[in-house]
């Protein structure tokens, strides 16, 4: 009983086999027709299944640019259906019994050349589109007019700076300055010569006077920010008071006068169990005792008191 309804089984199953092979050939020539006569299609038809596959969209945004998947599968749709038709058309002679068996080993090796070809491609175009894609994360990073990383760049370094201090120790050191009387500039010269001094006066000096290490970034506004890593508070003062001067000695000069630009500067070091805000407060309330003191000069906040980097008497802490 048990021979006879598994020869049925077989019976039906060789019943159906050539039908299966008839549309799984069917399927294969209809992919590759539309992959290479209309690309877009093709496209279309892979978002449907990727989003079956796995419901994600196709087209991410990375720094405000889209990352278009689509256009991926559109520049590689006429190789890849290609392919795929000349392995369909060969098959189905292939079992028609018109073709010699012999010519199947070369036609596979050409069919395996030219997919390794197709998807050397592919990694190649992918590659490209790689670092596209990092050209536009490090552009995110960057002010576009001082060319200093920018408020989200820092907040990211400072939070991973203090990590890595919680975790493996050492320390660094953070400072803030702004630009004294800014308002005035622009009201007086106007917005453009207001950006001249941003860009040149202070994001140029800061280029040129920083360590390597250190991570400089534009807070916003007239507002700027310094990362001094592997720095005592000692060292990071003196670091910034050279800044200070530099930047007073580089003025922007207009055809009938020059604008000489002073800055305030608070800095401090962080501390055991400091956190992104206590950081930026400390070193906010040694800018503001600098404003306070007369502006163009710098203080520094030791985590208890609030001084003069020159001789100056201590103001009480408050963070």
């Amino acid at each position: 009983m048990s021979s006879t309804h598994g020869a049925n089984n077989v019976d039906t199953l060789q019943s159906i086999l050539p039908f299966i092979i008839h549309a799984c050939f069917w399927f294969c020539g209809i992919v590759g027709t539309v992959a290479l006569i209309s690309p877009k299609s093709f496209s279309v038809v892979a978002d449907v299944v990727g989003l079956w596959i796995t419901p994600f969209p196709q087209t991410q945004s990375v720094a405000n640019a889209p990352i278009d998947i689509d256009k991926f599968v559109m520049r590689n749709s006429r190789q890849f259906g290609a392919l795929v038709l000349a392995s369909v058309v060969y098959l189905a002679v292939f079992f028609s019994g018109r073709i010699d068996p012999s010519w199947t080993p070369p036609f596979l090796i050409l069919v395996l050349s030219l997919s390794v070809i197709i998807a050397l491609s592919s990694l190649v175009q992918l590659g490209g589109e790689v670092s596209k894609i990092e050209a536009r994360l490090a552009d995110a990073r960057i002010d576009g007019l001082t060319g200093l990383a920018n408020r989200r760049a820092l907040d990211e370094e400072l939070e991973r700076r203090l990590s890595e201090k919680s975790r493996k120790g050492g320390g660094f050191c953070f400072a803030m300055f702004d630009i004294d009387h800014f308002k005035e500039v622009n009201d007086k010269y106007g917005h453009l010569t207001g950006d001249t001094v941003l860009a040149k006066s202070v994001g140029a000096v800061i280029h040129n006077t920083k360590r390597t290490m250190d991570l400089a970034a534009r807070y916003g506004g007239d507002e700027f920010a310094i990362i001094y890593p592997a720095s005592v508070l000692r060292e990071a003062a003196t670091a910034v008071e050279n800044l200070r001067t530099a930047i007073a000695s580089a003025p922007v000069c207009l055809e009938d006068s020059e604008v000489v630009v002073a800055v305030s500067i608070g800095v401090t070091e962080a501390l055991d169990g400091d956190s992104v805000a206590t950081l930026i407060g400390r070193a906010d309330e040694a800018l503001y005792a600098a404003k306070t003191a007369g502006r163009n000069r710098g203080f520094q906040h030791d985590g208890e008191t609030c001084r003069a980097i020159t001789d100056g008497e201590p103001i009480a802490a408050t963070v």
